[in-house]
């Protein structure tokens, strides 16, 4: 059987306000501490700085895809030109999965990298010189 609580017992929350407060934090004394610093938000493209010029203005296409991978979310990036070789293409993926901290492949000519990461991918492949497009829905 449970024991039953009386009504002595209980806290009553609706009565007076300044009891509880609003915030948990309102009590606490702040003088004596250090201000927070701040740091002002880098726009994205400042974050891919060290990205050469490999690219000369080429079609990218970035979408996101989700089917055949067992619900997995992959990063496609399609539409390299033939100028860039296999070597080239390597390097660029290894650069590109350090900057992002990601990991990813190359199927055929298309690349695969993990994760939702159009945004990002978008962002270094502009500062690398290509005109990225994002692609489908």
């Amino acid at each position: 059987m449970s024991k039953r609580v009386r009504h002595k017992d209980k806290i009553s929350t609706t009565t007076d306000a300044g009891v509880f407060g609003l915030s948990p934090f309102t009590s606490l004394d702040s003088n004596g501490l250090p201000e927070g610093i701040q740091k002002p938000a880098l726009p994205k493209t400042a974050k891919f700085k060290n990205v050469g010029p490999t690219g000369k203005g080429e079609r990218l296409e970035i979408r996101r895809e989700k089917s055949g991978r067992g619900g997995k979310t992959v990063t496609t990036i399609k539409g390299f030109p033939s100028h860039i070789g296999q070597k080239e293409r390597t390097k660029l993926l290894k650069t590109l999965k350090c900057t992002l901290g990601t990991g990813g492949t190359w199927n055929t000519s298309i690349m695969e990298l993990q994760g939702d990461r159009r945004e990002d991918v978008f962002c270094w492949f502009k500062n690398a010189g290509f005109a990225p497009v994002l692609a489908g829905g």
